[in-house]
């Protein structure tokens, strides 16, 4: 992946072709540096792999960092869908910068193995230049961005777009949240009345009262 024949067997590419391009800001070697790296290296991974991952991540924030934030605001005994939905809703909002900040990555390497023409630094932002690709090097390019970049930005914006969805979700069930919580708490104190003071109890005092008053009639005539 350094402009020579490594990674295209059987394709001899002359690397003075990329030249007048530093080492590291050739598209190629940005795509290998991406894929290698801790991070965006996730966006490699199967579906499965993937999802995997941003669990174990969404559930580790959550415990270290989620809960006890949304505990200062909603005591998780008194309150608790709105204690939850605050915790996964801000965990799950993390999660999705990440993935955001993976997606951007791999979206700007592809712009670059798929564009004809791009920008470069000699050697710092005052210098810019313009690098036109040969054929020879736009058709490898394009071949890595139309194979290699473009499945991966499409599970990531799909993987974004469910998020997305995921976190509207929780944000109306958020909203009802109050009305459905007093709902159950008002049936529970109804339960709880029931328990200590059932019907038969009550019954029977009033038919004891009936008697007592029956009795005191009769003794009056």
């Amino acid at each position: 992946m350094d402009g020579s024949t490594r990674g295209f067997r059987g394709q001899n590419w002359d690397p003075g072709l990329e030249i007048e391009v530093p080492f590291e800001q050739r598209p190629v070697n940005e795509y290998s540096s991406l894929k290698d790296s801790g991070l965006y290296s996730w966006g490699e991974l199967g579906p499965g792999s993937l999802f995997l991952r941003l669990g174990g991540l969404w559930l580790a924030a959550f415990t270290v960092l989620g809960a006890p934030v949304a505990a200062a605001s909603f005591n998780p005994s008194r309150e608790p869908l709105r204690f939850a939905l605050a915790a996964g809703t801000g965990t799950l909002f993390l999660v999705s910068l990440l993935v955001l900040r993976i997606y951007l990555g791999w979206s700007y390497v592809g712009d670059r193995l798929l564009s004809a023409v791009i920008p470069y630094e000699e050697s710092g932002w005052y210098d810019g230049q313009m690098w036109v690709k040969p054929p020879e090097v736009l058709a490898r390019d394009r071949l890595l961005g139309s194979y290699k970049v473009k499945p991966v930005i499409q599970m990531l914006k799909q993987t974004l777009v469910g998020i997305g969805v995921l976190l509207v979700a929780a944000a109306s069930l958020f909203v009802f949240a109050r009305p459905v919580e007093e709902f159950f708490q008002n049936a529970m104190t109804t339960k709880e009345n029931s328990l200590n003071n059932p019907p038969s109890k009550i019954n029977m005092k009033f038919n004891i009262r009936g008697v007592a008053s029956t009795a005191s009639g009769g003794n009056a005539g």
